[in-house]
C-alpha cells in the first residue's frame, strides 16, 4: 500500500547554503501535487554559512495523523497536531493524543558565522507518555507537568533539522480552536513569556466615523385651503447620519509605494504596487483594489487634517488606477489596464477588462473580455465589445460576442454563495445587442437582440443535429432558447425551447416545449406540427413498414401540470393529443417505448399519515385508440394501521368507479357504461419466534361489475359472466434473521480479498385462496428464496469499505394451477401475489385476461461477481421446471483497463416462442468497447448479433477527435430492427454541450468525469 505520509523538512543547514528561500503566506511552500511539503526557513540578515560549515545539532521529529500549520510572523510558526501525536528529540520520546508546537527562530553567532536554531515550546494533551534512553546524550529539556498523564509543556532548542510527518495537512489560522486556547492559557499559567502569547488588553472600540449632513429645508404642499396651496416646512433641523468606513492602503510586495498628498487640490498619488481595501458593511463585505499606480481624489478636510485622517474617515471620493488593475467585490473579480471607481456613488469604469473564472461543474475556464466595462449602479453593469469564451488565446477557437451588454444584478455581491456573477442561477438579467457566435474570426451565427440570464451559454441556439438515413433522408434538427429569440426575460424556474426541424423525405416541422416549476406547482407544455410528405416505418416486418399517414398535417399537444394545495391535497391535470395512431411512435420513439401513456385526465389526491384518498376523471380525445374512461374513480387506501398494541396490523384498499369503454373509430363495437366496485382488507399478525420473523395474514376481496362482468377462467378460456365475486386468502410470510460467518484469515492480492463474510438471508411466502366462482379463481402459491452475500474489505487502511465480492439471489416458486407454455418468464412479487381485479397500467386484468402474474413453476437466479473495482461478471436465469426449459439466460463481463480501454462482452438468450409474426426466440451476442489511442483520438464501437436469425441487430462505430477545448465525432449507426442506417457528424466545445452541432450521445466520454 502506498504511503501517503507528508514529509515536512526544516533545512536549517542547507537552506542558508543555497541562498534566499521565500515562504508562502502559510509558512509552508506549496507542494500538494507531489504529496510532500517542507517548512521554509525564514529570512535573516545575518551572514550565511558556507557549504560544509554547518553546525551539528540534534534533529526533532514530529508526527500525527492530522496537521494544521500557520505562520504567525516572520520566523514564528505554529503547528497543531491532532490524532496520535509523537515527538522525539535526541533520546527523548513523547506521545499524546494532541499537541500544539510553537517554533521561534533564534540567530546564534559563532566565529563571525551565524546559524539558525529554533526555540521550541510544545503543549501536549491527553494520554501523555514520556521516555528517555539510559546514558544517552540529548538536548536540555524543560518539562512542566500540569496534570499527570493529561497535560504537559516541554521547552527546548533545536540545533539540527526538523522533520514533520502527517497524513493530512491544512493551512489555516488555529487561534480559535479550543486546543490552541487551552495551550495559550497553560503557558500563561506557568509564566512563559513569548511572542506567540498575546497580551491581554481591554480595548474599547471607537465608533465608526460619521459624517453629519443637514437636510435642506423641505416643504410639504397642502392643497384645498381658502388661500390656495401653502407650503408647510418639514423638520428643517433633521440630520442624516451616514457611516463611512476607513480606507486602508498597504504595499502589495516588498517595496512600499510612494504616497504623496496635495491637500490644497485634494489629490493624492500612489506610485508602486499597492493593495487598497475598504469595508462595505457589517456582514464582512470588502472592496479590494490592486494596481501599480493611482490618483486619489478626496474631499477637502482643511489644512489641519492629515493624509491618514483622510483615509481613516473614508473621505476619498474617487480613485483612478492604472497598471495591472485587479478589483474584487464579493464574487466579482475584474482585471483591467485602467479603472476609475467612485466611492460615493459606487460606480466604476474599467478599460480592457478581463474576468476569469473556473467552472468546476463543467471542468473548464471561463474568460470574459470587454473593451469597456462600466458599473452603472450598485446592481447594474454595462459593457462594450464583449467576448465570452473558454479559450486562453486572444483569438479563441469559438466565442460569443456582443457589441453592447447591459446586466442587472438581482442580488448583492455578498449574497452570492458560489460561482462568478455571470454564472449565478437566475440572479442576472442581461440584454445583448448584435450577438455573434464566432469560430476564430468567422461569424457562424448572428442575432440582433437577445435576452439571457447568463446561466448557460448565452446564444439562442440550444442544439443542432444532422444525420442521414433511409426513413428521414438528410435531416437537420435544431433546438433554440425561445425567450432569447423573442428578447424576453425568462421567469425563474422556466425553460422554453423552440424546435425547428427539416427532414429531406418528410418535410419541415416546428414546435415549442416549455418546462416550468414554482414553489407550489410544476409542469410541461409541448406542441409540435409537421406537414409530413413521407410514410411511417415502425419496424422490420412488412406490416410495420411504408404505412401511409391518414393526413399530411400531423402533430401533437401535451400539457401536464401538478399543483400542491393546502391540507396535503395534490391536483394533477393532463391533456395528451396526437393527430393519428402512429405519430408518437414515429417521431417520439423513446417516449412511446418507455414514457407515460398519452391521456387526458384530472386527478385529485390527499395523503395524510398512513391513509390516502383520491379522485380520478379520465376521458378520451384521441378517437383512434381503445380507451377505458373513468367518470370518475374514487379510491381510499389505509396502510399499516396498528391494533391491539401492535399485535395486529390492518391494510385496506377500496375503489369505486364509473367506467365507459370506448373503442377506436375503426371498430364496429359500440361504447358502454358500467360500474366497478372492489374492496380488499388484510389483517396481519406479526410475531417473532426465536430469531425468525413470522407474519400470518388473512385477507378478503369483494368486487362488483355490471358491465360484461368477470368472464374468463384462470387458464384463459371463456365462461359465463359473473357480476358479483369474492375470494379469500390466507398465508404466511417468514423471514429468519440472516445467518453470517466471518473468515478473517482469507487474504488474496489476486482476487483483491481482505477477509470474507458470508451472509445468508432466507425467506418463505405461502398463500392459498378460496373463491366464489371459477371466474375469480387465484393460484395457490409457495415461494422459497435465499439471498447470499460474500463480502470483503477494499481500500486503504483509513478508507476501507465493505463491498459485495459475490452476490447470489435464488428463488423457487410453485403454483397450484399453472398456465400454458406461451407464458414468458416472470417473477414472484411477494407483497401482492394475487392477480388484481382492475389494473390501471395495462389493459390486462383478472376480468378478461390470464396473462398477468406468475403462471408457471420456475427457478430463478441472479448472480454478480465483483472481481475488482474495475471488473465484474453478472448473470441471471429463469428456468421453467415443468417443461424443463431455460426461458431466459443472460451473462456479461465488464472490465475497465486503466487508462485507455473499457469493454463489455455479453449474451442474452430467450426461449423460442411463436408469436405468429415469425419470431422464434432470441440468442443475441453483444460487444461494446471504448479505446483511447492517444490524447487526440478515441474509438467507440458496439455490435449486437442474433444467432437465431444469423443477422446483425445493431452496429455503431464512432471516432472522436480532440482539439484545444474542441471535439468532433463521426458516427455510423445501423439499426436492423428498424431498417435504419445513419451517418452523423458532431462537433462541440469542451464542457459546453449546449453548443453542440450533432448528437450528444458520446460527449460524456470526453467530459471531466470521463477518463
Amino acid at each position: 500500500m502506498q504511503n501517503k505520509t507528508l514529509f515536512i523538512l526544516f533545512m536549517l543547514i542547507l537552506l542558508p547554503c543555497y541562498g534566499e528561500f521565500r515562504p508562502d503566506s502559510s509558512g509552508l511552500p506549496s507542494s500538494r501535487d507531489s504529496g510532500e511539503a517542507g517548512v521554509s526557513a525564514v529570512e535573516n540578515p545575518a551572514p550565511q554559512l558556507m557549504p560544509g560549515e554547518a553546525f551539528v545539532g540534534q534533529d526533532l521529529h514530529l508526527a500525527a495523523k492530522e496537521l494544521i500549520n500557520y505562520q504567525l510572523s516572520t520566523g514564528e510558526h505554529t503547528l497543531v497536531f491532532q490524532d496520535r501525536f509523537s515527538m522525539s528529540i535526541g533520546a527523548n520520546q513523547f506521545s499524546s493524543d494532541s499537541a500544539v508546537v510553537w517554533l521561534e527562530s533564534v540567530a546564534i553567532k559563532y566565529r563571525d558565522r551565524v546559524r539558525i536554531d529554533y526555540k521550541t515550546t510544545a503543549y501536549l494533551q491527553g494520554n501523555i507518555q514520556a521516555q528517555k534512553a539510559k546514558g544517552a546524550r540529548t538536548t536540555d529539556l524543560s518539562q512542566t507537568v500540569l496534570e499527570r498523564g493529561q497535560t504537559m509543556i516541554v521547552q527546548f532548542e533545536v540545533g539540527g533539522e526538523i522533520f514533520v510527518t502527517a497524513d493530512k495537512r491544512d493551512v489555516a489560522d488555529p487561534r480559535k480552536l479550543g486546543l490552541y486556547i487551552k495551550a495559550i492559557e497553560a503557558c500563561r499559567a506557568i509564566g512563559i513569556k513569548a511572542k506567540f502569547i498575546p497580551e491581554v488588553k481591554i480595548v474599547t472600540p471607537e465608533p465608526p466615523p460619521v459624517i453629519e449632513e443637514k437636510i435642506k429645508e423641505k416643504k410639504e404642499i397642502v392643497p384645498g385651503t381658502p388661500y390656495g396651496e401653502i407650503a408647510k416646512p418639514v423638520k428643517p433641523e433633521e440630520k442624516v447620519i451616514r457611516f463611512r468606513y476607513p480606507i486602508n492602503i498597504a504595499p502589495s510586495g516588498e517595496v512600499s509605494p510612494q504616497v504623496e498628498w496635495d491637500e490644497e487640490k485634494g489629490i493624492g498619488t500612489v506610485i508602486g504596487r499597492f493593495y487598497l481595501w475598504q469595508k462595505r458593511d457589517e456582514k464582512g463585505g470588502l472592496l479590494e483594489l490592486q494596481a501599480d499606480n493611482a490618483i486619489i481624489f478626496y474631499s477637502s478636510q482643511g489644512p489641519e487634517v492629515g493624509a491618514q485622517d483622510i483615509l481613516a474617515k473614508g473621505a476619498v471620493s474617487t480613485i483612478y488606477l492604472s497598471g495591472n488593475v485587479v478589483m474584487t467585490e464579493g464574487q466579482r473579480i475584474i482585471r483591467a489596464d485602467e479603472l476609475c471607481y467612485d466611492f460615493e456613488r459606487k460606480k466604476s469604469l474599467a478599460i480592457n477588462a478581463v474576468m476569469r473564472s473556473f467552472d468546476t461543474g463543467r471542468g473548464i475556464p471561463i474568460y470574459v473580455r470587454a473593451a469597456e466595462l462600466r458599473k452603472l449602479a450598485e446592481n447594474k453593469f454595462a459593457a462594450d465589445n464583449i467576448s465570452l469564451t473558454t479559450s486562453e488565446f486572444y483569438l479563441p477557437q469559438i466565442s460569443l460576442n456582443a457589441s453592447k451588454v447591459v446586466i442587472t444584478d438581482m442580488t448583492s455581491a455578498d449574497e452570492q454563495q458560489g460561482g462568478p456573477p455571470w454564472r449565478a442561477d437566475h440572479l442576472y438579467d442581461a440584454e445583448l445587442r448584435k450577438v455573434r457566435l464566432k469560430m476564430h474570426d468567422k461569424t457562424v451565427f448572428y442575432w440582433p437582440y437577445m435576452r439571457a440570464n447568463l446561466q448557460r451559454p448565452d446564444i439562442p441556439l440550444k442544439s443542432i443535429q444532422t444525420s442521414y438515413d433511409r426513413t428521414w433522408g438528410y435531416s437537420v434538427e435544431t433546438r433554440w432558447y425561445l425567450a432569447r429569440l423573442l428578447g424576453l426575460r425568462e421567469p425563474k424556474g422556466t425553460e422554453s425551447t423552440y424546435a425547428l426541424d427539416y427532414y429531406g423525405k418528410r418535410g419541415v416541422g416546428t414546435g415549442v416545449e416549455i418546462d416550468y416549476a414554482r414553489e407550489n406547482y410544476f409542469g410541461t407544455l409541448l406542441g409540435y406540427v409537421i406537414n409530413d410528405t413521407g410514410d411511417d416505418d415502425l419496424g422490420r416486418y412488412y406490416t410495420r413498414r411504408n404505412l401511409k399517414p391518414p393526413r399530411k398535417l400531423r402533430g401533437r399537444f401535451l400539457w401536464r401540470h401538478r399543483h400542491f394545495l393546502p391540507y396535503n391535497w395534490q391536483l394533477t391535470t393532463e391533456i395528451g393529443y396526437a393527430s393519428d395512431e402512429h405519430f408518437i411512435e414515429q417521431y417520439y420513439r423513446s417516449e412511446f417505448n418507455v414514457g407515460k401513456e398519452q391521456e387526458t385526465l384530472v386527478h385529485l389526491k390527499r395523503i395524510e399519515d398512513n391513509w390516502g384518498l383520491s379522485f380520478l376523471g379520465k376521458v378520451r380525445i384521441n378517437n383512434f385508440v381503445n380507451k377505458l374512461e373513468e367518470l370518475p374513480t374514487a379510491e381510499f387506501h389505509w396502510t399499516g394501521q396498528s391494533f391491539l398494541n401492535d399485535k395486529l396490523t390492518f391494510y385496506s384498499d377500496n375503489q369505486v368507479s364509473r367506467f365507459r369503454q370506448r373503442y377506436a373509430s375503426s371498430s364496429a363495437l359500440s361504447e358502454q357504461f358500467f360500474t366497478f366496485v372492489s374492496t380488499r382488507n388484510e389483517v396481519d399478525m406479526p410475531m417473532t419466534i426465536g430469531r425468525t420473523k413470522v407474519v400470518p395474514f388473512v385477507a378478503g376481496t369483494v368486487a362488483y361489475e355490471d358491465g360484461m362482468g368477470f368472464r374468463t377462467n384462470i387458464d384463459g378460456s371463456p365462461t359465463s359472466s359473473e357480476d358479483k365475486v369474492w375470494f379469500g386468502e390466507g398465508g404466511v410470510r417468514v423471514s429468519p434473521q440472516p445467518y453470517w460467518k466471518v473468515f478473517p484469515g482469507v487474504k488474496s492480492q489476486i482476487w483483491d480479498l481482505n477477509q470474507l463474510r458470508h451472509i445468508v438471508s432466507p425467506y418463505i411466502t405461502a398463500v392459498g385462496y378460496i373463491e366464489s366462482d371459477s371466474v375469480i379463481e387465484q393460484r395457490d402459491m409457495l415461494n422459497v428464496g435465499i439471498s447470499q452475500r460474500l463480502q470483503t474489505k477494499r481500500g486503504t487502511d483509513d478508507n476501507q469499505r465493505t463491498v459485495d465480492w459475490m452476490r447470489l439471489d435464488t428463488d423457487l416458486t410453485w403454483m397450484s394451477d399453472t398456465g400454458n407454455t406461451r407464458v414468458g418468464p416472470d417473477r414472484f412479487i411477494w407483497n401482492k401475489p394475487f392477480i388484481p381485479l382492475m389494473n390501471h397500467f395495462t389493459p390486462r386484468d383478472r376480468r378478461s385476461s390470464n396473462v398477468f402474474g406468475p403462471g408457471r413453476n420456475y427457478f430463478g437466479a441472479d448472480y454478480i461477481w465483483h472481481l475488482s473495482d474495475t471488473t465484474a461478471l453478472l448473470s441471471d436465469m429463469n428456468y421453467d421446471m415443468q417443461s424443463g426449459v431455460v426461458q431466459q439466460f443472460n451473462i456479461g463481463f465488464s472490465h475497465l483497463r486503466w487508462p485507455n480501454l473499457s469493454y463489455y462482452i455479453g449474451s442474452r438468450y430467450l426461449k423460442r416462442l411463436n408469436n405468429n409474426l415469425g419470431e422464434h426466440g432470441s440468442n443475441m451476442f453483444t460487444f461494446a468497447a471504448t479505446y483511447a489511442f492517444d490524447p487526440r483520438y478515441t474509438l467507440v464501437f458496439s455490435q449486437q448479433y442474433d444467432f437465431d436469425y444469423g443477422a446483425n441487430v445493431l452496429s455503431d462505430i464512432t471516432l472522436i477527435r480532440r482539439y484545444h477545448r474542441m471535439y468532433w465525432a463521426l458516427t455510423y449507426h445501423a439499426d436492423e430492427s428498424l431498417k435504419k442506417r445513419a451517418i452523423v457528424f458532431t462537433i462541440w466545445p469542451q464542457g459546453v454541450p449546449e453548443m453542440s452541432f450533432g448528437t450528444r450521445r458520446y460527449m460524456g466520454i470526453t467530459g471531466p468525469g470521463g477518463y
